[in-house]
């Protein structure tokens, strides 16, 4: 019986080994050359030339915005649009006014947990 063991394990172990070889030496160098090959032509002087010419090219462009006053019309529509949207001076105000008004309201009395009574009464309000 352990000779049987003994030989399932040396099997397996060198079906694992074989596995693990993979690709021959000269698989893995073309391999190697392939990607060398690739990101040299991206990150040389040709890559960068097609850069700069880009960015020549784009230079004479005109502005989204051109003058002063096309930028404050936007600007100001932008503003508007924020301040209809959001929370404007008037509303604020009004929020602190109600906020200084309830200042001086007297608050709930919190029920006192230890009374028995109140111990009963909640009880009976969670079977309800």
């Amino acid at each position: 019986m352990s000779k049987l063991l003994v030989a399932l394990i040396a099997a397996s172990f060198a079906t694992v080994a074989g596995a693990q070889a993979g690709a021959t030496k000269q698989e893995k160098q073309s391999t190697v050359q392939s990607v060398t090959k690739q990101d040299a032509a991206s990150t040389t002087a040709q890559g960068e030339a097609a850069d700069v010419a880009k960015a020549k090219a784009q230079k004479g462009t005109a502005k989204a915005l051109p003058d002063k006053a096309s930028k404050q019309a936007a600007t100001a529509s932008t503003t508007k649009a924020q301040t209809e949207g959001g929370a404007t001076a008037a509303s604020q105000a009004a929020d602190v006014a109600k906020a200084k008004s309830e200042k001086g309201t007297a608050k709930v009395a919190k029920p006192d947990l230890k009374d028995p009574n109140v111990q009963k009464g909640m009880q009976k309000a969670a079977t309800q």
